[in-house]
């Protein structure tokens, strides 16, 4: 009786270790090969919008400066956003809310010097997904914004006006991609129609470049081109850093508008 008892206790034992074993084990795997994360892309600080959306239970803010000067005739204007902020919350895995806003600074001097300052608009939309991208077809999403009548009266529109925006991507290399927005909308009560492409290479895991050309035409105005080139830097997996400089092709609207900021995406 006391050998058979003698014999469970120590087959007891060696389960107990044989567990005890496969859990360390499984929790040493585990810290040595973590779940990927998705890389943090953003959007900013080019005009074009990705075709990405924020993974789901997740937060990403963009901020930045944006200083523009421009001259019409004999005036000559400077206008500065600061910050210009952007708060992405991912919902789930295909759709993303959206808002944004900005303090603004316009300054107009010509005979007399004339300053404009303060909040506006709040933006607010979303983004969702629609398809991956397969062959030759893009990834493609749809966004739609709408500026709200919040703000200081000089940023801010008498009535809400809605925004419309289609995004691509094509993966022109495993470090190259095209991305291209077109877009339809209300300014001021006057339709807008606009466009954007941006061609973006990595450099390394951390460095990216990008080039652009964008556009946009107001009923009723003439139409405005610009291009413009800029970097990021992904100093952390969750946080980036970017810069980015353009002017306008055959206009004088702007003269030179120059762009920098971070993006931060919580949890990890």
């Amino acid at each position: 009786m006391m050998k058979h008892t003698f014999t469970n206790t120590r087959s007891a034992l060696k389960w107990a270790l044989t567990i005890v074993i496969i859990l360390l084990t499984t929790h040493a795997y585990s810290q040595q090969q973590p779940i990927p994360l998705p890389d943090l892309i953003t959007d900013r600080p080019d005009q074009t919008e990705s075709a990405f959306t924020v993974p789901a239970r997740s937060i990403q803010v963009e901020s930045g400066l944006y200083f523009e000067k421009a001259r019409d005739g004999e005036a000559v204007s400077t206008y500065t956003a600061y910050p210009a902020t952007l708060i992405r919350v991912g919902i789930i895995s295909w759709l993303e809310l959206r808002a944004e806003g900005s303090y603004q600074n316009l300054t107009v001097e010509d005979e007399t010097s004339t300053q404009v300052k303060g909040f506006g608009p709040l933006t607010v939309g979303a983004k969702v997904k629609l398809w991956e991208e397969e062959g030759l077809r893009p990834q493609a999403a749809f966004m739609t914004m709408v500026d709200l009548p919040i703000g200081d009266e000089a940023f801010t529109p008498e009535n809400p006006e809605p925004s419309l925006r289609l995004l691509f991507k094509n993966s022109l290399s495993e470090k190259m991609d095209l991305s291209y927005n077109l877009a339809y909308g209300w300014e001021g009560g006057k339709a807008v129609k606009s466009y954007s492409a941006s061609i973006g290479a990595g450099i390394s895991d951390k460095l990216g470049i990008f080039g652009e050309v964008f556009g946009d035409k107001t009923n009723g105005e003439k139409a405005v081109h610009c291009v413009d080139a800029g970097l990021t830097f992904v100093l952390f997996p969750n946080f980036q850093m970017d810069l980015a400089a353009g002017t306008s092709i055959k206009s004088s609207t702007p003269d030179y508008f120059v762009t920098t900021g971070l993006s931060i995406r919580l949890p990890r």
